[in-house]
């Protein structure tokens, strides 16, 4: 599964779905990164505040990978007068 994330937002949500996708507890993977809880669940519901070495980190851990590339444009501008 791709899931293209563009803003903080939309990170949380991917983490926790990997996360239980494996059917782990917050305290299952923070043992296993060596992080509480607590601060899985920060992460989950604030990942704004996740530097890139945890962020990274988190992906092995769930067998997942980051990877950076420039989007692809669905649509071109619309013509004059038209709307998105």
């Amino acid at each position: 599964m791709t899931t293209p994330i563009r803003t903080t937002g939309q990170l949380g949500p991917v983490l926790r779905s990997l996360r239980k996708a494996r059917g782990w507890s917050q305290a299952e993977l923070g043992r296993r990164v060596g992080l509480s809880q607590e601060r899985i669940s920060a992460i989950e519901s604030r990942p704004e505040k996740v530097n890139l070495d945890t962020l990274l980190t988190l992906a092995m851990a769930l067998d997942a990978e980051l990877s950076i590339g420039a989007r692809v444009q669905a649509a071109t501008a619309p013509a004059s007068g038209e709307q998105w």
